[in-house]
């Protein structure tokens, strides 16, 4: 993996993280679904590299294990990361596709999508760092 590919990802976490944080308070100072707009596109980027990179890890040949093979940390973390970041982005891909389809009414008195959105915000930051700083420790 080249190193500096993997620094986008812890990028666009922390970058996301502070305006998922802070939303309520901006929402009269700026347009929330603007801002959301661009950091969506910024998010699908940085959750694909991760699953194509956590892909890669869990298919690299000292990763594969034979019946029989006790399972090793290194091959737990490596299956955490990749099974929890293709969760996650099909939780992001379920509630994006409906917005960009329905547009904001698709959030009117939609619970379920309000906690999904949650649920994506809370996890990206933490997804994308590890596996930015797990890929940059590597190399």
């Amino acid at each position: 993996h080249d190193r500096t590919a993997s620094r986008p990802r812890p990028l666009c976490g922390t970058r996301r993280l502070p305006f998922f944080i802070t939303n309520p308070l901006l929402a009269g100072l700026l347009d929330p679904a603007k801002v959301w707009a661009v950091l969506d596109i910024l998010m699908l980027i940085g959750l694909l590299t991760a699953l194509a990179f956590n892909y890669a890890d869990k298919r690299t040949p000292e990763e594969r294990q034979e019946p029989g093979d006790s399972v090793s940390r290194r091959r737990l973390e490596i299956n955490i990361a990749f099974y929890l970041t293709a969760g996650v982005t099909i939780l992001f891909l379920h509630n994006w596709f409906s917005l960009l389809a329905q547009g904001p009414e698709s959030l009117t008195g939609n619970h379920q999508a309000w906690v999904i959105w949650a649920v994506v915000d809370t996890m990206l930051p933490l997804l994308l760092g590890t596996t930015g700083c797990r890929i940059m420790r590597e190399k």
